[in-house]
């Protein structure tokens, strides 16, 4: 009701987005944890290229790591095979460790995602400069309902099950999940890797031998 100038209101929209952003995943994780517990979650698996999903997922994190001015460094790697999965479940992955990264990283911290292919596996890492993860914790980081701090997770939103959700949605599609810190406010490194699908090795390496997938390449962005 307040007479705000072009400025002030963009802001307090962005604000309102961002805020709706957040309890809208709350409810889904809720609703997806319910759905763990009583078996009934279920997949539409088709062969799935990793590389849309992570930049589509950093799009709609973009304006919350704006608000904190993050850095964020992208390094992704163009040629990457599919793997085997549900296309909006591996969406959800990534949104859920990109929120965890940018939730526990100060403003003006950085962020660092990270999409390669080692031998017969996809690897995606989401590192961050935030606040770690102690070394006693970490055998539980994937626990549902368990947090490091309470504290801290109030007062930066959530109830434990994000990192949970992550873990299960993962191993659901033959993937595994680790997180990895040097300890408490030396940030963190969460990593994913998914079995690659043999067809789409094939597509990929047929393509380049008809020149129809390029050169091999890394895209690097920096985002601040």
């Amino acid at each position: 009701m307040r007479r705000l100038n072009e400025e002030k209101m963009a802001r307090a929209l962005e604000t309102i987005s961002r805020n709706t952003q957040s309890l809208a995943q709350l409810i889904e994780d809720v609703l997806d944890m319910s759905d763990i517990i009583t078996g009934e979650l279920t997949l539409h698996v088709s062969s799935v290229e990793l590389l849309p999903i992570i930049e589509r997922a950093m799009a709609s994190m973009r304006a919350a790591a704006e608000a904190k001015a993050l850095q964020i460094e992208i390094q992704l790697d163009t040629e990457v095979a599919p793997i085997l999965g549900d296309a909006s479940r591996l969406q959800q992955i990534m949104w859920n460790l990109l929120s965890n990264a940018v939730k526990f990283t100060p403003k003006g911290g950085q962020i660092q995602v990270r999409l390669e292919q080692i031998e017969d596996q996809a690897q995606i890492q989401v590192s961050d400069t935030g606040i770690g993860i102690h070394a006693e914790f970490l055998p539980y980081v994937f626990d549902r309902f368990r947090q490091e701090d309470g504290s801290l997770t109030r007062s930066h939103g959530g109830i434990g099950m994000g990192l949970a959700i992550v873990r299960y949605l993962v191993e659901l599609q033959g993937g595994t999940v680790w997180a990895e810190s040097p300890g408490s406010g030396q940030g963190a490194t969460f990593t994913v890797r998914f079995p690659i699908f043999p067809q789409g090795r094939r597509q990929k390496a047929e393509g380049r031998r008809q020149g129809t997938g390029g050169k091999r390449q890394k895209r690097i962005a920096v985002v601040k």
